[in-house]
Parts: structure tokens; sequence; C-alpha cells
């Protein structure tokens, strides 16, 4: 094991020491316990830096089924996209209820946490929105004009679809436990 490593290994060893299971279970609901939830500031900040969230559906069956999605946030609203006729677009359109999780895992933020969003997923399928999405979506992921319009392209398909979550709730958490010094 390279010196690297061992110093990786040494860093989670020693945040991992710093967890007093007595807080863990203490916190449970983070709607009891507003002083667990992200801040208002921090949920804008992780929706902004967040690199993609998961996305849940319920197939015909009724089983609940998550995937990861590149989203982006236009006039304050949270977008995707999907291709009409896959599983996804099907769903939606039977039932648009739906969970998006993001998490501030691997981010360069000053908090640990995460947040659930309870959502409906509304389908739009004009094709000016849907181009304006794909466009947003290069902008938020690829710095360079050329990248930018390289994704766009390869995302604006002519079966292309733009979902919108309209967000009824938000249940947030950050992450808790620590040990005082």
């Amino acid at each position: 094991m390279g010196e690297q490593e061992d110093k990786t290994f040494w860093i989670e060893e020693q945040q991992l020491a710093m967890i007093d299971p007595s807080l863990v279970d203490k916190w449970g609901d983070p709607n009891k316990h507003p002083e667990t939830q992200l801040s208002k500031e921090e949920q804008q900040q992780l929706l902004e830096a967040g690199r993609e969230m998961f996305v849940s559906h319920l197939t015909k069956v009724g089983f609940p089924m998550v995937t990861v999605h590149v989203y982006c946030i236009i006039d304050g609203e949270v977008w995707s996209t999907s291709v009409n006729g896959r599983v996804k677009a099907s769903a939606f359109r039977r039932d648009a209820r739906t969970g998006l999780c993001l998490s501030s895992n691997g981010l360069d933020l000053p908090f640990g946490g995460g947040m659930t969003l309870k959502a409906n997923a509304e389908i739009v399928e004009d094709r000016d929105v849907v181009e304006k999405v794909c466009v947003e979506h290069g902008k938020r992921y690829y710095g360079s004009p050329k990248a930018q319009g390289l994704f766009t392209g390869s995302l604006f398909t002519p079966n292309r679809i733009a979902l919108k979550f309209d967000i009824e709730k938000v249940v947030s958490w950050k992450n808790i436990g620590m040990k005082s010094e």
C-alpha cells in the first residue's frame, strides 16, 4: 500500500473515531429536530454545487426505482430530462410523484449533509423549453463552449422531453453525531 493510501485510511479512521454513537440515535427524524437540518442558504448551496441527483419513480406494478440524473436550475426551478417512451417518462405520466435526493458527499462545501425533495414531475415537450434545459445542462457541467455545445447536441435528441420538478417539501439533514472537543 502506498503512502497516499496510508494517509487516506488514517484520515478516514480519524473522522470515524470522532463519531459519538450515543448522538447518532438521539436525533432521528430531522423534521422533529430543526437544529439538525440544513438552513435555507445551505440547501441552496447544495442545489447549486450538486453534480447529480437521484430521482425516484414507480414501475407499473408499484415497485420503486431510483436513477441518477444530471440537473439544472432555471428561474429557481429544478429541471432534468428523459426521453419519450422510456420507463421514467411513462411512469411520470401515470404518477407524477417523485423523490429527489442530493448529498454533499464529494462536494467542496463548508458543511456535510443532504436533502430529499418531495416533488411532482411535470413532463414538458415544448421543443424550445427542452432545448433550453439541454443548453443549461451543457453550461452547468462543461466549462468550454465547445464541450457545452457537444453535450447539448448529444442531449437534445428528437424524442427528448424536459422534466420540471415542482417541489412540495424539503427534508434536509446535517451530518451530525460528532463528539464534542
